[in-house]
């Protein structure tokens, strides 16, 4: 059996150093045998001698490659055969047979050198030392007769103790070599290798004896042996396969995430390694969104296995890449000398991520968000560690700086949010998510002919959780569509209400940048006014120019569909976006809102003033509507009165408030505009007849 491993070291020379001295062993343990033996005639039976061979080799080159936590491992049932040569023909042709076999299957499978050294020199080592366990039982003589002894309970001894000796000292050494190659516990290595190989090691040696019998009494019926052998071949291939599975992800073929934590709570146990540090990271694609929804799900899936390869080219050999799920990739670097190396190396990934990918004819562009943590500074455990770089990977995605390193500062906010985030599609479905309505103010008439619709979480520990701290997660965790249609029905349903009661106001509704991406937006709509009987004209859609030039062609194409439905659509926060006038032109907008950094402080600020007064005479100049947001006091709303503007919406208005509240706010309301209104057409009656009687 061949079980080193087929990656590189960063422990290159006592590797090297290791099988050095495992060779010169090799070259000493073929001499004494050849020395125990002494000179004897090979065989009479070349037959035998010639197939046992040629099955050794076949079996060789033909191993079942599957992979283990320590590392790519292979079973050849070279090693049923290679028993049987020693048994019946002696040690020096079953080491010599085996060398050859050996070298010939590296050869084909590319191994290096070093490789190969090391697989001819651990067979050498372990059936030298089977010999010595053999002979000191049955003594040489039993060695060059076929099915010679086989009969004795001595000779079935010496079998039993030379095939359990060769299979301890062949995974110790196969175990040594991965501890020092991978700077592992040697101890633990080498236990987990004997428990492992254990079952098949001990089936293919236990047929040997069988082989020799079978070969003595007929070669016609040794072929026969080879079905035992391909059923140990093919359970142990079905459960690499099922092992495999069960630790990979099953479309990029790369670790899981259960893997990943095995490795990393492998790696944090490892007592040799506790002066070192490692680095997890998290990568997040920030833009993979977009391809699934313009170029479907078989275009997402190709960019993920394309993914995996850049990211691992990239990593040292003693390094894991995993995908965790979705667009999600985690890397463990088991040995870093510092925080500089693993940013090094982070970003690097980050600038490879970014050169584009090849898929259906298109050149597909994508960005990456990387966290990173290290042990032991950020942890000392694996969910630690993995939450930490979660954490930081949040803060990258949030400031767009491509890679951050865990900050303890951040802490608190961040995981706030983890927890945000497991709870969230559940708030949804349990009702948690409500609806606040703010009114907008008829500057022209004093009624109110239009409320916002914000949306807030009434979460049960935290109090009232913020949009601007949930709507993220939404977007990040793919629950901004469940998010925006439980809006979307809610607001409608209560338009249909306040119709009924004889309130005909219209509901504006926030859209993200992930929802102008999304056509099914458009069916949502037309599904919510469809059930609750409403008029395209009581919904209004209002959406950042900052969402809009994310991807300007789909958003107008958006926008355009459900302008044709008949929904008023609103420009919110305008000027503090990157929209051009000419574009603005192009959209199929109906109200400018401007933002409330320049309303604010409009009284007491002229540069505001400007900004403002401009803003409205645009939207005059563009035949569209504008609304003043953040009014808090009422020299800034007659300010605004005065300038022009259409609507206002702040504060001094009302705050946001709870539907049954702003009902009984806005009849109260109502009553009172008729008032003014009365008291107005009664003055100025009154002012007509007194200037009639002048």
């Amino acid at each position: 059996m061949s079980n080193s491993e087929d990656g590189g070291s960063p422990h290159e020379y006592v590797l090297s150093l290791y099988v050095a001295v495992l060779a010169a062993a090799a070259i000493a343990t073929i001499v004494t045998c050849a020395i125990i033996l002494g000179s004897r005639p090979v065989t009479d039976r070349w037959p035998e001698l010639i197939l046992f061979i040629a099955l050794v080799c076949l079996c060789e080159v033909k191993p079942i490659m599957f992979a283990r936590s320590s590392g790519i491992r292979e079973i050849v049932a070279s090693t049923t055969f290679t028993f049987a040569l020693f048994l019946a023909f002696g040690p020096v042709l079953a080491l010599a047979a085996q060398a050859v076999a050996s070298l010939f299957g590296d050869l084909l499978a590319k191994k290096t050198p070093i490789k190969m050294v090391f697989n001819i020199a651990q067979y050498w080592v372990a059936w030298g030392a089977a010999t010595l366990v053999f002979v000191s039982i049955q003594g040489p003589d039993a060695f060059g007769t076929l099915g010679g002894g086989s009969g004795s309970w001595r000779w079935s001894a010496a079998v039993i103790a030379s095939g359990a000796t060769y299979f301890l000292v062949n995974n110790a050494l196969v175990g040594l070599a991965i501890a020092f190659s991978t700077n592992s516990a040697i101890v633990s290595m080498v236990r987990s290798m004997v428990f492992q190989e254990a079952i098949s090691d001990c089936v293919l040696l236990a047929l040997s004896p069988i082989v020799i019998i079978v070969a003595d009494r007929s070669l016609i019926f040794l072929p026969l042996l080879l079905l035992p052998v391909y059923a140990v071949y093919r359970s142990t291939s079905i459960s690499a396969q099922k092992e495999h599975q069960a630790n990979h992800d099953s479309l990029t073929d790369l670790p899981n995430r259960l893997s990943f934590e095995e490795n990393l709570q492998r790696r944090l146990s490892q007592p040799r390694m506790s002066s070192h540090r490692a680095a997890v990271m998290l990568i997040d694609l920030d833009r993979f969104k977009e391809v699934n929804d313009t170029l479907g799900h078989h275009a997402g899936d190709a960019l993920l296995r394309l993914i995996g390869p850049r990211i691992v080219d990239l990593v040292p050999d003693t390094g894991i890449v995993a995908r965790f799920g979705g667009d999600e990739f985690a890397v463990l670097l088991s040995d870093v000398a510092n925080e500089a190396e693993a940013l090094t190396i982070a970003v690097a990934i980050g600038k490879a991520l970014e050169e584009p990918f090849r898929i259906d004819e298109f050149n597909l562009e994508v960005q990456a968000s990387i966290g990173v943590a290290l042990f032991p500074d950020h942890g000392a455990a694996t969910d630690t560690l993995i939450k930490r770089a979660d954490i930081a990977m949040y803060v990258a995605k949030r400031l767009q700086s491509g890679v951050e390193v865990y900050d303890p500062d951040q802490d608190h906010h961040s995981t706030r949010r983890l927890a945000l985030v497991s709870e969230l599609r559940k708030a949804i479905i349990d009702g948690e998510i409500v609806l606040y309505y703010q009114p907008k103010l008829d500057l022209r008439t004093g009624r109110i002919d239009a409320v916002e619709a914000l949306v807030r979480w009434i979460h049960p520990q935290l109090g009232i959780v913020p949009p601007a701290e949930f709507i993220p997660v939404a977007e990040h965790t793919g629950l901004i569509r469940p998010l925006t249609n439980h809006v979307l029905a809610t607001a409608s349903h209560q338009a249909a209400a306040w119709r009924a009661s004889g309130l005909g106001v219209a509901v504006a509704i926030n859209l993200s940048a992930r929802n102008l991406h999304d056509s099914g937006i458009i069916d949502e709509v037309s599904e919510n006014l469809r059930i609750h009987g409403l008029p395209p004209e009581c919904l209004r859609l209002e959406i950042t120019e900052s969402s809009i030039m994310a991807d300007p062609v789909r958003a107008k194409r958006i926008l355009e569909q459900l302008h044709e439905m008949g929904l008023g659509l609103s420009i919110d926060d305008f000027g503090t976006g990157y929209s051009s006038l000419a574009y603005l032109q192009n959209l199929p907008v109906s109200e400018i809102k401007i933002d409330r950094s320049f309303v604010t402080n409009l009284v007491d600020n002229p540069a505001n003033q400007v900004i403002v007064r401009s803003t409205i005479d645009l939207a005059r100049n563009l035949g569209l509507l504008s609304t003043a947001e953040g009014v808090e006091t009422g020299p800034a709303l007659q300010w605004l009165r005065e300038a022009g503007c259409d609507e206002a919406q702040g504060y001094h208005i009302a705050r946001p408030m709870t539907a049954e509240a702003l009902t009984v706010w806005m009849v109260n309301h109502a009553r009172e505009a008729d008032a003014v209104a009365s008291e107005a057409s009664t003055l100025a009656l009154a002012a007509r007849r007194g200037g009639t009687g002048c």
